[in-house]
């Protein structure tokens, strides 16, 4: 979990740096001339490497995201195929809905991470273009990458859930005659 926070971090900082060096832009019309030309030049080469770290994070991001789906999804198949060794209570009814709503984060995950591919596309797509960072792509971006967070936190949680409603009838505490 430590990574994701270093990460977040990472981007949150890397979106403060950003946002600062925009915040100091000029409007084109308004601007002076640069002292010396290599000045403007090296700006703009740091803003689009801050640009491709952030850019490599986000792909780092979804890789992770999709390495986390593709678990998810095996466990799922797995637990689909086991065999059924619960009791004939609602036990069984319950491993059945938690399977359900696991299911469902899954799918839910799949969708965020659809979305987090295409703005990393129109972001690659910007920066490929060379015409600078988009505050609205890249609030776009943390919103995504905040909505992936969020179904891979649903989706574990499901998976947690479901797990314990598999495991309930065995670590529930035998009913003995004994007093």
């Amino acid at each position: 979990m430590s990574n994701l926070e270093d990460l977040q971090g990472r981007i949150l900082a890397a979106m403060e740096r950003i946002g600062a060096g925009l915040d100091g832009l000029e409007p084109v019309k308004e601007a002076p001339p640069p002292a010396a030309p290599g000045e403007s030049a090296e700006e703009l080469m740091q803003a689009l490497e801050d640009e491709r770290y952030v850019s490599a994070q986000l792909e780092e991001r979804v890789r992770a995201l999709h390495e986390r789906q593709d678990q998810l999804e095996a466990e799922l198949e797995a637990a689909r195929n086991a065999p059924a060794v619960l009791p004939e209570d609602d036990t069984a009814a319950e491993v059945i809905a938690a399977l359900g709503q696991m299911e469902t984060e899954i799918n839910k995950l799949r969708a965020v991470n659809a979305h987090l591919r295409e703005n990393n596309r129109a972001m690659r797509d910007v920066l490929a273009s060379g015409s600078g960072a988009d505050v609205e792509l890249l609030t776009t971006s943390v919103e995504a990458e905040m909505d992936a967070l969020r179904a891979d936190h649903a989706a574990a949680q499901a998976q947690a859930e479901a797990i314990l409603a598999a495991l309930a009838p065995f670590i529930a505490e035998p009913e003995t005659g004994e007093s």
